[in-house]
């Protein structure tokens, strides 16, 4: 199963806007009353812009998150994550993952995947006539987790980085633009934002979390965050769409094998939930997309 269904990506659509920054009244689609539609531009290099915090509407349980990336609002839902071992001080660019995305347009589409501990995405804008660029993103992440995967720190190479892979154009038709980004950290606004995919990665205090494995077991998800093939910390929660809901868990141990690049490993693990009670799995697992 792939990992966007596991943390059910979502595919939304509203009303198309080309507000600025910190605009984010409820916008109109103007397609039926022959106004042409504003092109959007790409997003400077190496910036990012910050996710707003809005307030929860009747019955929400989990938090949203506006902005506005490459001329187009993007919604975030969702209580994202970072490995605050590897980043105990807050500073712009601190990996992120565990939310879900939406656009406001039914002319734009967003598709996000976790790779290498982190959120990216790829934001399509205006006249989607295909989702070759869904398809190429995929193979472009993977090609960058299995670099990440095998990297070996004796061969003197550097560290491999998600630019040199996941470029920051997926354009595949001359009346769409696609641009890719990811979820960070940052030091202004809500603390979250979305970055060009080029943005500087600062340099972690521990070991990297290279990879995260995910399973499903009665319904619940497990990701396992992994260097390597040693287990470095779990997290598990109910139901396979979101707004999913937090299960504690206190820790996993195991073995876990990756069997290709393509994101497919073999495990054999035991959980420790917060409950106190212990969940066993063995056999096949998946990260990344």
């Amino acid at each position: 199963m792939k990992k966007q269904l596991l943390w059910g990506v979502l595919l939304l659509a509203a009303g198309f806007s080309s507000c600025k920054k910190d605009s984010f009244k409820p916008v109109n689609d103007e397609s039926a009353k022959g106004k042409s539609t504003k092109v959007n531009v790409a997003q400077p290099p190496s910036s990012y812009s910050d996710l707003v915090l809005q307030p929860r509407q009747p019955g929400e349980t989990f938090d949203t998150y506006k902005c506005v990336f490459a001329g187009t609002e993007v919604k975030v839902m969702g209580t994202p994550t970072w490995n605050q071992s590897a980043y105990p001080t807050l500073v712009n660019g601190i990996p992120a993952l565990g939310a879900s995305y939406g656009v406001y347009t039914n002319a734009n589409l967003i598709l996000a995947s976790t790779g290498v501990g982190q959120d990216f995405f790829s934001l399509s804008i205006f006249g989607i006539n295909g989702l070759e660029w869904g398809t190429k993103f995929r193979d472009a992440l993977e090609l960058y987790q299995y670099a990440v995967a095998t990297y070996t720190p004796s061969s003197g190479a550097p560290y491999p980085s998600p630019d040199t892979f996941i470029g920051s154009d997926f354009t595949s038709h001359a009346d769409t633009y696609t641009v890719t980004g990811k979820l960070i950290r940052v030091t202004t606004g809500s603390h979250w934002a979305l970055a060009t995919v080029d943005y500087p990665t600062p340099a972690p205090s521990s070991q990297v979390i290279v990879n995260d494995i995910f399973f499903i077991q009665n319904n619940i998800q497990y990701s396992l965050k992994i260097s390597g093939n040693t287990i470095t910390g779990v997290t598990s929660v109910a139901g396979i769409a979101p707004p999913f809901t937090q299960i504690p868990a206190k820790g996993a141990s195991g073995s876990c094998i990756a069997i290709d690049h393509n994101a497919n490993y073999n495990i054999n693990v035991t959980v420790a939930m917060g409950d106190g009670s212990v969940v066993n799995y063995q056999g096949a697992a998946q990260g990344g997309v």
